[in-house]
């Protein structure tokens, strides 16, 4: 009797190991083997570690105003207004940026740049002064400076055959001259996919 118990626990024992390997094998993932990606025609390297924590260099604004997009995801999302004196004369200048959103990966910044003068604020923005932002790569993205002087810079490249293939990128410099926003210096800098890595 004792004898039968031990060969019926000594072949649940191998059984249970049996069971216990075969599920060990078919739980294993498959190793994946990584395909090389397609290096770009010319000779471009990307940057090792990408700027996540880029800043416009505006800081904490003086009110925000967060707004729900139509029922497609297009429209203004938020606007914040800064109060900054940009010009030196003693009178708090505006700078408004707006972010709106395309329904998509996309999105881009629109800036609006005033000079309080009198009662009244004046606008001297550039022409078509705004950001042109993706989900993996931002086409154009601008940055303001307050010290030693007012400067703002505008980092551009034009779309490739896809969003993400890298194109060469232009830089723009603008300056305050007699109450105008002027540019004053453009250069070209290098291939690359977001600019956002140049500043």
């Amino acid at each position: 009797m004792n004898k039968t118990k031990n060969i019926v626990w000594f072949l649940s024992v191998l059984i249970l190991c049996g069971l216990s390997i075969s599920l060990n094998f078919l739980s294993r993932k498959p190793k994946t083997v990584e395909t090389p990606k397609p290096q770009p025609e010319y000779n471009y390297v990307p940057h090792k570690t990408h700027k996540t924590g880029f800043s416009d260099g505006l800081d904490t604004p003086d009110s925000t105003t967060t707004y729900t997009p139509d029922e497609f995801g297009e429209g203004i999302t938020e606007k914040s207004v800064y109060y900054i004196d940009i010009n030196g004369d003693g009178l708090l200048d505006r700078i408004t940026r707006k972010l709106f959103s395309t329904a998509s990966a996309h999105s881009y910044y629109e800036y609006n740049i005033e000079l309080k003068q009198d009662d009244k604020y004046v606008d001297i923005t550039p022409y078509n002064f705004r950001t042109i932002n993706g989900a993996d790569c931002d086409l154009q993205r601008i940055q303001f400076s307050f010290k030693p002087q007012f400067k703002i810079t505008l980092i551009y490249r034009e779309m490739g055959d896809t969003w993400n293939q890298p194109t060469m990128a232009n830089k723009k410099t603008f300056k305050l001259s007699n109450n105008k926003i002027k540019e004053i210096n453009e250069k070209q800098m290098q291939p690359i996919c977001d600019v956002k890595d140049l500043f």
